[in-house]
């Protein structure tokens, strides 16, 4: 894959020049954009692949969906529906996506729902008849149709967007100078120990506005596994060998933390978003558990029921977590 990007190099100058000139004619008003009365957060990166949106948004759900009514607002990726999708009790990751999913299986309390069109979406949700209060937007950056009230970039810790190339040599969908469009920059995925010094060089690569505002982030997992709602130690689930499936972006960080953990797992790896079929897991010992994330959970529980699945969940944890909290309400209360 790395072979073939380099052989496509030569590319890379054309799409840089037409996403430079897409951002040119939307700074310039050439092409129309929507603002909405309605507070709209968008959590979104330059590079392809994960850098923890969803995490970010299930952090302001926490956050917020105690004093306001919440909406989450997604394209669906890899959803065989095209339309505005509200979320209910019989939608399928089919549907409105696997992330859209979990959302609504977490949370019974907001509104999940998904549409290509940002700002159709938002049209519709708020002639429903309780519309959100506030309308969270997963994977929104380039969506420059829709002019957002807040804007949030994260950033990986091991691939920051300053260190990238658009594509197709690189990662990213837009020039790194496009990051500062954003009000808030997150370098996500940091090691927990990570000093003053390296969050300065990290500062300086990055080279923000004054206005924005640079926050970092770290996984924490959980100290326990889920299966069927029961909950078992972490600690006494990997006394036994098991099976570590997976459906990300990058497997990395959950591998490293299970390796660092001295636990004795397979590992069965598919590309992000996979549809997984029956087919998939015919080489796999049934007599092992088998581990994974909290999206591809509610696929894997359809495709083998008779199977004992668990999954790990996360939380995001933010430095200077309170400010960053404040920054969030103040905008939200105004």
């Amino acid at each position: 894959m790395k072979l073939f990007r380099k052989l496509l190099f030569f590319l890379t100058p054309l799409y840089y020049l037409i996403t430079v000139v897409r951002n040119i004619l939307y700074d310039l008003s050439f092409y129309k954009t929507t603002k909405f009365q309605v507070p709209t957060i968008g959590i979104g990166n330059l590079a392809v692949g994960g850098t923890g949106k969803s995490p970010m948004v299930e952090y302001l759900i926490d956050l917020l969906s105690n004093k306001y009514s919440i909406a989450t607002l997604s394209r669906g990726y890899g959803r065989n529906t095209k339309s505005f999708i509200i979320a209910n009790e019989k939608s399928t990751h089919s549907d409105i996506g696997d992330e859209p999913l979990q959302f609504y299986n977490k949370y019974n309390n907001i509104i999940v729902c998904v549409d290509n069109n940002r700002v159709n979406g938002i049209n519709n949700l708020l002639q429903i008849n309780k519309p959100p209060s506030v309308i969270l937007l997963d994977d929104c950056f380039q969506h420059r149709k829709l002019t957002l009230g807040l804007s949030i970039l994260l950033t990986d810790y091991s691939n920051l967007f300053s260190n990238d190339y658009v594509l197709p040599f690189g990662n990213l969908r837009e020039p790194a100078s496009s990051s500062r469009r954003a009000d808030i920059v997150i370098v996500t995925k940091c090691p927990k120990n990570i000093d003053e010094i390296r969050k300065n060089k990290i500062k300086n690569k990055l080279n923000l506005k004054l206005s924005q505002k640079l926050f970092f982030s770290s996984i924490e997992y959980s100290k326990s596994v889920i299966f069927n709602n029961t909950k078992t130690q972490f600690n006494n689930f990997i006394k036994d060998k098991f099976i570590l499936v997976t459906g990300l972006a990058s497997s990395d960080h959950i591998v490293d933390y299970l390796s660092n953990n001295k636990c004795d797992f397979e590992h069965k790896e598919f590309n992000d978003h996979h549809d997984y079929i029956l087919k998939d897991f015919e080489k796999v010992n049934p007599s092992l558990n088998i581990l994974t994330t909290e999206k591809d959970y509610a696929k894997l529980i359809k495709i083998l029921p008779k199977r004992k699945i668990y999954y790990l969940p996360i939380t995001v944890n933010i430095d200077s977590n309170k400010l960053f909290d404040k920054l969030i309400l103040d905008y939200c209360n105004n």
